[in-house]
């Protein structure tokens, strides 16, 4: 559920719908299903002078990145972490087993009746826990049973991680989380800046990157963990980014597992990057929108998602605002 409605269903959110739970075959992380135990403080995985947290296994939930967690003292349960969205989710299921309680006034705006805001105390993610986490409480099963969701008991969205760090590692399958920072940490290696903009003019604000490039050509772009593609390129900016003889291909290619499965044009790209870092050159793929997928009224160019990530270490600094993407060489 990209960037711009992530439809659960129900309410307008910042995801790219039409190529959302898509469940790519060559994104593949290790699927384990313990947490194992943290130190205090990581010494592992340190990003510019930041210790994190927590380090805990990055596990593949049909081909979308998720990981344990627990609500309180309870048993451990799969969220997805998705930056491509506005609103965390937890299965009402879940929220009344663990108790959790409706918040008032509702959302603004008003959300219909399935949707209900609510409140984690305390969400645990190996040795730390976020504390009063709001959420967004519905019934995931028909998602679940439609593939517009993969079977999990929630989301985490951006905003989870307000003034964190958070590092999605898909080498070596790992995801870390750094404290609430206090003070600004120096970006390392690759880096650029990320911006809340609006997806759309009526949209919620969604993260947006630039650094981002097709082509040789800059773009700036939604990054968004639940979008299993590569690099989606929106309507608007076609001719911007020369791309109207790929944008002219009648290929389309099927993501099944949102808003019960979305075409979309495909044709093969030369080359895109990451501030001058290949992330897919040979066989690359470029999307194009069909009416089905929405868009973001001009506001940025695209949504990259999963199949440029799979080799990289993604590191989102939500304190200083700033994306490192990093491609370890192969051993």
């Amino acid at each position: 559920m990209p960037a711009r409605h992530r439809n659960f269903g129900f309410f307008y959110s910042p995801h790219l719908s039409a190529t959302k739970l898509l469940a790519a075959a060559a994104f593949a992380l290790t699927a384990l299903t313990q947490i194992p135990p943290a130190s205090a403080q990581s010494t592992s995985a340190v990003f510019s002078g930041v210790k994190f947290l927590t380090e805990v296994p990055l596990l593949d939930c049909k081909g979308t990145p998720c990981i344990d967690v627990r609500i309180g003292d309870g048993v451990p349960l799969k969220f997805v972490i998705d930056t491509g969205n506005v609103d965390s989710v937890v299965d009402a299921k879940v929220a009344q087993t663990a108790g959790l309680k409706p918040l008032h006034p509702p959302k603004p705006g008003g959300a219909p009746t399935e949707l209900v805001p609510t409140q984690i105390p305390s969400l645990h993610i190996g040795s730390m826990a976020l504390t009063q986490l709001t959420v967004m409480s519905m019934d995931l099963t028909d998602l679940i049973n439609q593939n517009q969701m993969p079977d999990v008991a929630g989301t985490l969205a951006y905003p989870a991680f307000k003034n964190r760090i958070i590092q999605l590692d898909f080498v070596a399958n790992k995801f870390r989380v750094s404290d609430v920072l206090a003070s600004p940490a120096k970006c390392a290696g690759k880096c650029d800046t990320i911006s809340l903009i609006n997806f759309g003019n009526d949209g919620p604000p969604i993260v947006v990157a630039d650094g981002f490039e097709i082509n040789t050509v800059k773009v700036s772009a939604q990054i968004d963990t639940m979008y299993t593609g590569s690099m989606l390129i929106y309507t608007a900016s076609i001719n911007k980014l020369s791309l109207a003889g790929a944008a002219s291909s009648t290929d389309t290619r099927m993501f099944p597992l949102t808003d019960g499965g979305a075409d979309m044009r495909v044709a093969d790209a030369q080359e895109e990057s990451f501030q001058g870092v290949t992330l897919a050159k040979e066989g690359a793929k470029v999307y194009f929108p069909t009416e089905t997928v929405h868009e973001p009224d001009g506001l940025f160019d695209a949504t990259v998602g999963l199949e440029l990530f799979r080799d990289t270490v993604l590191t989102l600094d939500f304190h200083d605002m700033t994306l490192s993407l990093a491609k370890p060489p192969k051993q």
